[in-house]
């Protein structure tokens, strides 16, 4: 939903040579494509979740560990993929109301 909200965006920064605003617009639309297409795999794989109980025990997160040792760099590429559009926006956020003069 929220990938096709954005892509007018995208398509208007792009064509409009705003490079900041497009490589926001553009992480936000990556990051949106991210989890669903890691979701997407989930479901067709038939995986299920673990749930947050299950993680308060420590002899069934080495478990799981021990069964998905991709987890953790799983987890990394989500949060990874998944701030980086919000730090972009805090850039651009900083450039834009720092008063600094800008280079154009």
């Amino acid at each position: 939903m929220i990938a096709l909200a954005i892509s007018p965006f995208v398509i208007y920064y792009v064509l409009h040579a705003r490079v900041i605003y497009a490589l926001v617009s553009i992480g936000i639309l990556l990051n949106c494509l991210t989890v669903a297409l890691i979701g997407w795999r989930q479901w067709k794989d038939n995986e299920q979740g673990v749930g947050l109980r299950r993680f308060m025990d420590k002899e069934e997160r080495e478990k799981i560990g021990h069964a998905n040792p991709h987890l953790l760099a799983d987890t990394l590429k989500i949060t990874i993929t998944a701030l980086l559009p919000f730090v972009l926006i805090a850039r651009v956020a900083y450039e834009l109301f720092s008063g600094r003069e800008r280079i154009s």
